[in-house]
């Protein structure tokens, strides 16, 4: 009986020991909770009017893959925002420690790359705003903690035309709509730049041609008066040569 119970206790031991180790070895590769609570202190750090270039896909685009597919991309997007402080900047730290767990994330699921390349025409390249993109880090962390790994990957079909390079204000109650890019605005005010400086152009070219003329006219008119006023000279020297007669005679 004390054999059995010993050999009962056993196999009860190992088998606590094999389920602790698959639920550790899980829980080692899957984002710390905790550990976001930190997005919340780069959002603060970082200007919120700062671009940050994003290469991603969209998750009604990427279903049950969409954490596959934006590992890589994610990751290497971290990295270039690391690089932008300096080696003892709090900022930098804290994003390596994301960069750590993209890379755990992505060791864990193997290759990527096959899948990438599947959805390789949904891919798109924008420019967003701070706040607009630690919330796609947060819901990218939380998904990678529930992600179905067994789920296959069938690409929806390619876009028509393909995307174009973007950048989306992210926008919040404080801050202004905008209804244009500020790209758009710009090349806007400068076209209506181009027109303005042609009429003032004519305008002053007119305004000066007018003085000219009127320059050119008050000069004509001296001009002729005078030799309307002035006597001819065959007048002067037919009636010296009548004097001559005169006297000789």
């Amino acid at each position: 009986m004390k054999k059995s119970k010993i050999w009962i206790r056993v196999c009860v031991h190992l088998l606590l020991c094999i389920t602790l180790g698959v639920h550790s070895s899980e829980f080692d590769v899957n984002p710390v909770t905790d550990d976001i609570s930190r997005l919340s202190v780069l959002r603060q750090n970082i200007p919120k009017d700062y671009k940050i270039p994003v290469h991603y896909v969209p998750k009604e685009e990427g279903g049950m893959c969409w954490v596959k597919l934006n590992v890589f991309y994610l990751e290497e997007s971290l990295k270039d925002l690391a690089h932008k402080f300096g080696n003892i900047s709090s900022n930098r730290k804290d994003i390596s420690i994301f960069v750590q767990m993209l890379q755990e994330v992505r060791l864990y699921m193997g290759s990527v790359e096959p899948t990438m390349y599947d959805f390789q025409c949904h891919y798109r390249i924008e420019r967003w705003q701070t706040a607009r993109y630690f919330d796609f880090v947060e819901d990218f962390l939380i998904a990678a903690q529930y992600r179905d790994d067994s789920a296959d990957c069938d690409p929806p079909p390619c876009p028509t035309t393909p995307y174009t390079i973007t950048t989306r204000q992210y926008i919040t109650g404080n801050e202004p709509l905008r209804f244009l890019p500020e790209v758009v605005e710009r090349s806007l005010l400068s076209l209506l730049f181009i027109p303005v400086a042609a009429i003032v152009f004519l305008l002053v070219w007119k305004v000066r041609s007018r003085r000219s003329q009127d320059q050119n006219a008050g000069e004509g008119g001296l001009f002729s008066g005078t030799e309307g006023t002035a006597p001819p000279l065959d007048a002067e020297i037919s009636e010296k040569n009548k004097l001559n007669i005169i006297d000789t005679v």
